[in-house]
């Protein structure tokens, strides 16, 4: 549990004194920090805790909440800015929001601030006060390391307090912290924040609006105990309401003893399924009052939909559908086509794991289309928008003889054959990418489709890992929402005219290649999860395994691992950038060399190239030359009509 806090504050517009020795006097804060309406330490960050006295207004008391805006990159952006565009007109009272207000995760304090200054330049236009929510991006270090306190302190310095009150005419309005641990995984509120939630309360006026703010519903976080511990004290004080974000999907969860519960979705944040299942761009509308009534409602571009949209029940289908492997399962694999004209069968398992019916329809991987919402008066866009073709071939030479719609009834499976066909090609293929709408009706008596894409794995083997081709391709063998725009990466296997070893050329597409700033043995430890930019590769020989690490930031060492990750021998000079300019920051694809001491090609029997994409931030993002789990085979038989 974290120390207790400072005895509760009220802050008054004469607290602007107060130092900001830590600030340099050239960065934007948020307005209400400029406006010194916050209590600051001596390092110029805010003080958390406080009881902040809003801008009065006695004709009405109306908020707008922004949703999470996070997506993993700035293509959600724009949909903010059409947001602020919104508020201008709809001219709320004041703008809060639910938290993830940047792409965080960093581990440089100059990228953070960079993204703040794009969030602050978007909200500047706003013509009210904007009282923040600190979010799990907002304060979370990519170093993954609980005690760095650097980001949480510099979102207290560039936007506010991580929990506070705000005073307004017509009631009070209280922002919770839920990320106090900084982990990302051990979710717990402690008791000095309930101690002041409790004296917040007691202070509120009983006969007026509560409503409570925060990012992670913790509510829903296992090991919080919120019914026990958070709960009674809202039901005591007469809470009215407690807004949420973070899991990207609007809905109402149920009322707890005249508690209203609240989970928004996203402003221009990651999404990728229909809008009946809470996932779009919107704003949510609050009114305090008349009297002690609140009264939610969220408003996408042109639409108001009430507070019920989606109800938790459905959104729980939703996500059994979505989540669950094996509603839709691929058994098998496809040989690959440039190796001789493909003509085979894969097994598909669909399964429903619902309390009512699923159909099931199938389609081949097409061009994004937008999703029409039944029974309202818009149109999703969100597919387009996020389309993304790096990885998905949309002229594959695959043919796959899909099945017609299938529905299933609660908990029941079925099996099915399906042909694959495709004629000789010139080069290695992606995988084939199919689509499987699963279409339920809701609690509203609205048929909801789910988007499940499936790519069919493509057995990669070769005659002749010497000869200098194919040019195989680094792919994705999974869809994923969170996939980069990244160029597509490539490997060519051949023999070092000098020492007779193995030789990788290697083609990667990124953006940006960020070193670890690690030692090779914490590389090594921390492979699969690097936080840097990593190749690991794995060979298979006649007599022996051996796995190597190469980062593309340090391309002239090559770590050599041994079966439990401990690093063996450490190669100098065995690999380089064959085009020193394409590792700048700004270029699209990289180009580097590699030779594997003593692999010889004569005795090669099969490799695995894995490229893991993380530009100093939290995740990183696989591709591989073949399918997880499986590697390139050296099967010393030519494919047909390859000479």
């Amino acid at each position: 549990m974290t120390s207790m806090l400072p005895p509760l504050l009220v802050l008054i517009a004469s607290c602007s004194h107060a130092r900001m020795a830590n600030t340099p006097p050239d960065v934007v804060r948020n307005r209400v920090l400029e406006t010194g309406r916050f209590l600051l330490d001596e390092d110029g960050n805010a003080i958390d805790g406080q009881l902040v006295e809003g801008t009065p207004d006695r004709d009405r008391t109306l908020l707008a909440i922004l949703p999470d805006r996070t997506t993993g990159d700035d293509r959600g952006l724009n949909r903010l800015e059409r947001a602020v565009r919104d508020l201008a007109l709809l001219r709320p009272d004041a703008v809060f929001c639910v938290g993830d207000l940047v792409q965080g995760y960093k581990r440089d304090l100059a990228d953070y601030d960079r993204e703040v200054d794009d969030f602050l330049r978007i909200i500047d236009p706003l013509g009210a006060d904007f009282w923040p929510t600190a979010g799990n991006h907002d304060v979370i270090s990519g170093s993954r390391d609980s005690a760095d306190r650097r980001f949480a302190d510099r979102y207290r310095a560039r936007f506010g307090p991580l929990h506070y009150a705000v005073r307004l005419d017509h009631g009070t309005v209280i922002v919770l912290f839920s990320d106090e641990n900084l982990d990302g995984g051990n979710v717990d509120i402690s008791d000095a924040q309930i101690e002041w939630l409790a004296g917040v309360l007691a202070g509120a006026e009983p006969e007026e609006p509560i409503v409570i703010l925060m990012h992670r519903p913790l509510w829903r976080q296992r090991g919080v105990d919120w019914n026990e511990r958070v709960h009674p004290l809202l039901v005591e004080h007469g809470v009215d309401a407690v807004v949420a974000g973070h899991f990207h999907a609007l809905h109402r969860d149920a009322d707890r003893d005249g508690v209203e519960y609240h989970l928004l979705g996203v402003c221009g944040g990651g999404i990728d399924q229909h809008p009946l299942t809470g996932q779009f761009d919107h704003l949510t509308l609050l009114d305090l009052g008349p009297g002690d009534d609140v009264h939610l409602r969220h408003l996408p571009v042109g639409v108001v939909l009430p507070d019920d949209f989606v109800l938790r029940a459905d959104q729980d289908r939703a996500y059994a559908l979505k989540r669950r492997d094996d509603v839709v399962a691929v058994d098998g694999s496809l040989a690959d086509p440039w190796r001789g004209p493909v003509e085979t069968t894969v097994g598909i398992e669909i399964r429903n794991p619902i309390d009512r019916p699923v159909t099931f329809a199938f389609e081949p991987a097409g061009p994004a289309r937008p999703w029409s919402v039944e029974g309202h008066e818009f149109i999703s866009r969100t597919p387009i928008r996020f389309e993304n073709r790096v990885l998905t071939d949309l002229e594959t030479p695959f043919v796959i003889d899909l099945p017609g719609p299938v529905t299933l009834e609660p908990g029941e499976r079925r099996s099915f054959e399906v042909s694959v066909t495709a004629p000789l090609v010139d080069a290695p293929t992606l995988p084939p990418e199919f689509h499987a709408n699963a279409t339920f009706v809701d609690d509203q008596g609205r048929r909801v489709p789910i988007r499940i894409a499936r790519r069919i794995p493509v057995e990669r083997r070769d005659s002749n890992p010497g000869d200098g081709m194919p040019r195989w391709p680094v792919a994705g063998w999974s869809h994923s929402v969170y996939e980069t725009l990244d160029p597509l990466g490539f490997v060519v296997t051949s023999t070092d005219p000098d020492s007779g070893d193995l030789l990788l050329r290697m083609e990667i597409g990124d953006d940006r290649i960020a070193d670890d700033d690690a030692s090779p043995a914490s590389t090594a430890a921390g492979r699969r999860n690097p936080a840097g930019d990593l190749m690991v590769i794995e060979v298979r020989t006649s007599t022996a395994a051996r796995v190597f690490l190469f980062e593309p930031a340090q391309p002239t060492r090559l770590i050599e691992i041994d079966d439990t990750g401990d690093v063996v021998r450490i190669w100098p000079g065995v690999g380089r950038a064959s085009d020193p300019e394409s590792t700048e920051a700004d270029a699209e694809t990289s180009n580097y060399e590699i030779r594997l001491p003593e692999v010889r090609t004569d005795a090669l029997k099969a490799i695995q190239v894995e490229v893991a994409d993380n530009d100093r931030a939290y995740h990183s993002q696989w591709r591989r030359l073949a399918p997880r789990g499986r590697m390139l085979e050296f099967d010393g038989v030519s494919g047909a009509a390859r000479p």
